[in-house]
């Protein structure tokens, strides 16, 4: 509990930085917050690439609509594998971490239901053996069989 705390404390504490909220040292005064508006930069298409006619770039030009396919399909692949990497590592982690916690509470129930279950019927067969003995002890000591 007190490393999810500590965890939870500096997760806090790097969000406040973020926001602005937190206290700078003095070379940490030039690096921009969340709340900080930066100024994008100054960007001039080159000619002949205006959005009105679409014109393709002049590497472009060279190939056809096929070409033109088959590397975006080719970039796509190479960034979803990327990323797919990337990411199957912190989602596997990720869920093994909330399987984890599921399957503790959940043995943890299953466990609790048993304990009462073999404790019930622990109960039920001393109260049957008790029952049997006093009958046997009330037939002999009658004379019955």
């Amino acid at each position: 509990m007190d490393q999810d705390k500590e965890t939870a404390d500096k997760l806090a504490g790097k969000v406040d930085a973020l926001v602005g909220k937190g206290s700078f040292d003095a070379d940490d005064r030039n690096i921009p917050v969340l709340t900080d508006l930066v100024g994008a930069p100054e960007w001039v298409p080159e000619a002949g690439n205006t959005a009105p006619g679409m014109q393709k770039p002049d590497m472009l030009t060279q190939l056809t609509d096929g070409e033109i396919d088959q590397l975006s399909q080719d970039i796509f692949t190479r960034v979803s594998q990327r990323i797919d990497a990337e990411l199957a590592t912190s989602l596997e982690a990720r869920l093994s971490e909330q399987f984890q916690t599921q399957l503790n509470a959940t043995v943890g129930h299953v466990l609790a239901d048993m304990k009462q279950s073999i404790a019930n019927e622990i109960g039920d067969a001393v109260n049957a053996a008790l029952a049997d003995r006093l009958r046997n002890r009330n037939d002999n000591t009658t004379g019955k069989k």
